[in-house]
């Protein structure tokens, strides 16, 4: 018998994509798409940046949402109703919950100075045994 926990990048896309059924979400960032087979815009790229485990009750992860979308504005919008969402959710069988870290924080991506904005939280993981 082990202890284990789900996937956060995996949870944090299944109380996503329902609730912005507009946005295209993902783990891949723009440029590892082939060429011409990129994301439509908005785009939401989730990525884990760490995650702390304390054997065997918990885990949480620091999981990164970065938007990428026509306009600093929309970029900023989304961002901001990502965070919510994330901050609202009440658990189910993967997360407990998420926790506030930082932003909405506004950019320009560095590759091809489009805007992006990214936000950041700490999923509590649910453990399950196999």
């Amino acid at each position: 018998m082990k202890v284990r926990f789900p996937d956060p990048m995996r949870a944090t896309l299944a109380v996503l994509r329902p609730a912005h059924p507009g946005v295209t979400f993902g783990t891949k960032l723009p440029d590892e798409f082939a060429a011409g087979d990129g994301p439509a815009l908005p785009y939401g790229c989730v990525r884990t940046d760490a995650t702390k485990v304390r054997y065997p009750v918990e885990a949480t992860s620091t999981v990164r949402v970065t938007v990428w979308a026509q306009s600093e504005a929309a970029g900023v919008e989304l961002a901001g109703d990502i965070l919510a969402t994330l901050l609202g959710y009440e658990g189910g069988p993967d997360a407990r919950g998420f926790g506030h870290l930082t932003g909405p924080l506004p950019a320009a991506d560095p590759d091809t100075g489009r805007p992006i904005c990214s936000t950041t939280v700490a999923a509590r993981l649910r453990p399950y045994i196999t």
